[in-house]
């Protein structure tokens, strides 16, 4: 039977005294896509830091590889996690290639420079992610998107077990989007790699996920394999709109429009 490799164990978190989550267990294995969904405020991002240990839970424990994540030194986290935030900013003009660069650091010994293969593992995800033609250019002349894309990069290329996301292709056009969620599955098919993502986006999370969570109120209201969890009761529950959810034969997986079918509208003459 395949192990665990990330465990959440009745984990409770608050900011002051307002709840943020509660009471969450939930348990992650290798070569699986897991979507975690939500409305704002439910504790996506916060269920994220928790599993990389930036925050510590009031309640409860994680697990990384049946190892407490406390006892782990942050060095040994960067060769098992990659982290993808939702937000980043960039206090120096780093160029793209030394960002990038930086998903090798876990690998690097201290005071060494990247070998031979660290380099070759760079350049092929620049290609990958479409950002090789502009590897030189400073962070911080690039766009919104770009830099998206650049920090996406520098996740693949340190190539964990595990990769966190937090809405990732959030400032991504539709043509990017799907070319970088497919080399994230493509990693869990061919390499057996977890990966956990926050979506703002529920028909991609829909299409690439095979495990679903959704959170609400802090609290897991359902999580399981995606065909079994997915239900309009549930996203209506979840996000208190009407919704319509069909199976695409062609996607192979099913999709939701959502609307309020009891406004209508007419058009004006």
């Amino acid at each position: 039977m395949v192990s665990e490799i990330l465990k959440v164990d009745h984990v409770s978190f608050s900011y002051q005294d307002l709840p943020v989550l509660k009471d969450i267990c939930f348990k992650f294995y290798p070569g699986r896509f897991y979507g975690i969904l939500g409305p704002n405020g439910s504790g996506k991002s916060t269920l994220l830091d928790i599993l990389l240990g930036f925050k510590t839970p009031e309640k409860g424990n994680v697990f990384l590889f049946k190892k407490h994540i406390k006892q782990i030194k942050k060095s040994e986290i960067g060769k098992k996690i990659s982290y993808v935030p939702q937000s980043f900013t960039f206090n120096f003009p780093f160029s793209v290639d030394e960002i990038v660069t930086m998903g090798r650091y876990p690998y690097i010994k201290r005071f060494s420079l990247p070998t031979r293969r660290d380099l070759e593992i760079v350049e092929q995800i620049q290609r990958e992610i479409d950002i090789f033609k502009f590897k030189h250019r400073l962070i911080t002349e690039l766009s919104g998107g770009e830099r998206q894309r650049v920090m996406i990069a520098r996740a693949l290329a340190q190539d964990t077990p595990i990769f966190l996301l937090d809405e990732p292709t959030s400032n991504l056009d539709v043509k990017h989007s799907l070319r970088i969620l497919e080399s994230f599955k493509k990693r869990v098919i061919n390499n057996n790699r977890t990966v956990i993502c926050v979506f703002h986006n529920i028909n991609e999370a829909l299409f690439f996920c095979d495990e679903l969570i959704f959170l609400k109120n802090g609290e897991i209201i359902v999580g399981g394999p995606t065909v079994e969890v997915i239900s309009e009761d549930i996203l209506e529950q979840i996000f208190e709109v009407e919704v319509m959810l069909r199976f695409e034969e062609k996607l192979n997986c099913y999709q939701v429009i959502f609307t309020n079918r009891r406004y209508k509208y007419e058009k004006k003459k």
